[in-house]
């Protein structure tokens, strides 16, 4: 079975350290998912993912020496079976693609050398794979960006970023679930609400949902900050799959 070399290794007195050296991809994703979700069946602990590990703290199981924690781990992941990937969330995230509503478009359009409308067909093409959340509360770390719109990270960061904004750094793009000092280009605005505290399920997004954006004009998008004031607007939600 795929994934079962895996390195183990304790942090301090009770967290631990679960790594796999290969690629993050959507298959491994949904591996861990499945390692995450048996885990904490049995252990009391915070766990949570990246792309390519599974941290475990505050452990509760200190009367299991850690040479029988790790046999327990191992077991756990030669166990699992992933996560079907026949059904899942997809986001539609709409965006205002305009200079108006992304302060770095034009400074953005000149590095990588492409027009606002090929700009707009790359970014809104791909259906993107949530891998986790992180950064702030609700921030979605996504995979699928199109490498010809990949760029360096400002050399110096912006000291705010708005709400909504949606932006590229590295090989990664992303929305501002909330104001934010930030160090990608914002390329444009999102109206709609990413992260709300008051809801059962602040955010909408969960690791292994897709999102995918499409483009409005500044008509539509003030309709929907209109209405996104009035009552917190989450995104349309399809099934893939389904």
């Amino acid at each position: 079975m795929q994934y079962q070399e895996v390195h183990i290794f304790k942090l301090g007195e009770n967290a631990w350290s679960l790594q796999w050296q290969s690629s993050p991809s959507r298959e491994l994703l949904q591996f861990l998912l499945a390692v995450k979700e048996n885990l904490q069946k049995e252990f009391d602990a915070e766990i949570i993912h990246t792309y390519t590990e599974i941290l475990l703290k505050r452990v509760r199981g200190a009367f299991l020496s850690d040479a029988v924690l790790e046999v327990r781990f191992r077991e756990i992941i030669k166990s699992t079976t992933p996560l079907s990937d026949q059904k899942a969330n997809i986001h539609r995230i709409p965006v205002c693609y305009e200079s108006s509503f992304g302060e770095d478009l034009e400074s953005y359009l000149k590095a990588i050398s492409l027009t606002l409308g090929q700009l707009i067909e790359l970014h809104t093409k791909p259906l993107y794979t949530v891998y986790f959340m992180g950064f702030l509360p609700g921030f979605p770390y996504l995979d699928g960006l199109d490498e010809r719109l990949y760029i360096e990270r400002k050399s110096v960061p912006s000291q705010r970023v708005k709400k909504g904004s949606v932006a590229i750094g590295g090989k990664q793009t992303g929305i501002y679930p909330q104001d934010s000092p930030g160090g990608w280009y914002t390329i444009g605005h999102s109206p709609i609400t990413l992260f709300d505290v008051s809801k059962q399920q602040p955010s909408p997004c969960v690791a292994g949902d897709y999102i995918r954006f499409y483009a409005i004009d500044a008509t539509e998008h003030t309709l929907l900050k209109e209405q996104n004031e009035i009552e917190c607007v989450f995104p349309i939600t399809e099934v893939y799959g389904g």
